[in-house]
């Protein structure tokens, strides 16, 4: 696979996309399963799924430039795609603590 995004076929762009949104549904599903979400809450999930989608991707990519397989970049476009919205619920809530101490 090439290093280059800009030469990815069209079939590389939708393995890494699909990917990572799918990882960004299961996240989704999990929070709705646990009761943190509503099911019927559409913009929360369309968020979820853009967000997983940008880190999924810029996963695949980082992958892609230190010339793993292209198995290994979609796994890891996944596990990103899932995880990515959950760094900036960590992040949030770490900024959260940090601002309300005196």
């Amino acid at each position: 696979m090439p290093r280059n995004p800009t030469t990815w076929n069209l079939s590389t762009w939708l393995l890494a996309s699909a990917m990572a949104t799918a990882g960004g549904f299961v996240n989704w599903y999990a929070n709705v399963r646990r009761g943190y979400s509503r099911a019927c809450n559409i913009a929360e999930l369309v968020g979820e799924l853009f967000t997983s989608a940008f880190v999924g991707i810029g996963a695949f990519m980082l992958a892609a430039a230190l010339d793993q397989p292209e198995g290994v970049c979609a796994a890891l476009a996944g596990v990103g795609g899932h995880m990515g919205s959950r760094l900036l619920f960590i992040i949030e809530r770490w900024l959260e603590t940090r601002m309300s101490k005196p």
